[in-house]
Parts: C-alpha cells; structure tokens; sequence
C-alpha cells in the first residue's frame, strides 16, 4: 500500500498570455493536499497544502531526456520540495504541514525523497542518481525559496 494518500492533480500557473515561469521552468500549484506518511510510524505525516507551488522534480535540462521533471518521482519531489522550502519545520503560509514536533533536517528531507521514490517504485538506481545530486547540489536550495501560494486566478 502507497505511504501517498490522494491522487496528485496540478494545474500549469497561468499570466495573461503564458505560462508562468521561473528560470525557465514552468510553474505548477497542488490543486489538493498531498499527503505522505514517512517512516514506519503512521502518525509521521507530511502534508503538502493545496497552492503550493513547484517546478515539479528539479532536474537539469540536460538530463531530461533520462529523468524528466514529471517523471514518477514527481510525489517524492513534491514532498522535497516543501520540506526544502519550510527547512523541514511544514509551516507554510498560517499552515503546519507536518505532525512531529521537531523539523527534519535536510539529510532526513533527501532520505524522504528517496524513500518516497522507493515508495513509488522507481529503481533503486534511479533512486541512488536522483538522491546523490539533490546531496550534492541541493544545499543551496535549502530554505531558499519562498513559495507563494498560487492565487485562485493563477489556478484557473
């Protein structure tokens, strides 16, 4: 059984005339909650709020052709994402998307985004490339990014 409840549904953020985009990625917004149970304790949930904004998996252009943005890890990259954008603590925008007390740490957040992809199937490769360059090149993404929530006009 999937640690994932609910089906993802995104909506592609629209301006007046194009999509919505920053440094060349299109921009995505949750149109539900997207909740993930971590671990083997069922009270550990992560819950990703609806508006949350992403660019999907960030992978470099040049590899796209391997491991697409909206691959099958796109779940565990939203997860990712949030955790990284909240340094792990869930508080986004009046919410708290997380259930434990403490945050997670950015090890624990990449090990969520591993885990999940397991979660989801994806090969243990795969899994191993994706979690490696999020280690290695991820750290300046930590906490970096303030995520607005997309705005009832941008999602429809």
């Amino acid at each position: 059984m999937s640690r994932f409840a609910g089906k993802l549904v995104l909506v592609l953020l629209d301006n007046r005339d194009a999509p919505s985009i920053r440094a060349g990625r299109s921009l995505w917004a949750l149109r539900d909650d997207l909740a993930y149970q971590t671990g083997d304790d069922p009270s550990d949930v992560i819950t990703v709020p609806a508006g949350f904004v992403t660019d999907l998996a960030s992978i470099p252009r040049a590899v796209w052709s391997f491991y697409p943005p909206d691959g099958p890890w796109v779940k565990a990259a939203i997860i990712h994402d949030f955790l990284y954008d909240t340094e792990g603590s869930g508080h986004w925008h009046k919410r708290r998307g997380i259930t434990r007390a403490e945050p997670y740490s950015r090890a624990e957040s990449d090990a969520i985004l591993k885990e999940g992809m397991a979660d989801r199937s994806i090969g243990a490769w795969e899994q191993f490339v994706i979690w490696a360059a999020v280690r290695v090149g991820g750290g300046g993404g930590w906490g970096k990014t303030d995520r607005k929530p997309a705005t009832p006009k941008e999602m429809a």
